[in-house]
């Protein structure tokens, strides 16, 4: 007679050949909890600040911001708001040139600054220019900053990138 609640003959026997769960079964599932976690420490890190002197080109993302030391009191801060691009790739022949634009910021002792606008390529009404050149006064000093190149260069071969600006700042005397 066989005991109540226990079938011998059943289909859902249990599986004898099922194997016991070992550390490999549980090396995908935290392999990507790993990788999730990454991605969001990647996502919220902030951009410090780069140091930089006067008469020296420096390098700009956009968002990143950069200080120099313009005296032994005075140090300012340049940050790169916005670039926009909508040169030629030199890979095509084009009927307009286009233009490289980019907005800084340019402050000191913690006070808002203001915001210089620079373009570059085909910048109408302006002629065409390789560089672009504009004098500001920050506190009672005058600076001339510089926007030398913005790259990379459009190419229609390339993925697009973040473009990332060469920026020089000499003192006016």
């Amino acid at each position: 007679m066989q005991p109540l609640g226990m079938v011998w003959n059943s289909p859902y026997k249990r599986d004898q050949s099922a194997q016991p769960k070992t550390m490999a079964n549980y090396f995908f599932p935290i392999l990507l909890i790993l990788l999730v976690w990454q991605c969001q420490d990647e996502a919220h890190t902030e951009v410090k600040p780069q140091h930089a002197a006067l008469g020296k080109a420096f390098t700009l993302e956009q968002g990143e911001q950069v200080k120099l030391a313009a005296s032994d009191s005075m140090v300012l801060e340049l940050m790169l708001e916005e670039v926009k691009d909508s040169r030629c790739p030199e890979d095509v022949v084009c009927v307009w040139l286009g233009n490289a634009t980019a907005i800084v910021r340019i402050s000191y002792a913690a006070n808002r600054g203001q915001k210089v606008s620079f373009c570059i390529g085909d910048c109408r009404p302006d002629p065409v220019r390789t560089k672009h050149t504009i004098a500001v006064e920050v506190g009672e000093q005058e600076y001339e900053v510089i926007l030398l190149e913005v790259s990379p260069y459009p190419n229609t071969n390339l993925e697009e990138t973040a473009k990332h600006v060469k920026l020089l700042v000499n003192k006016i005397d």
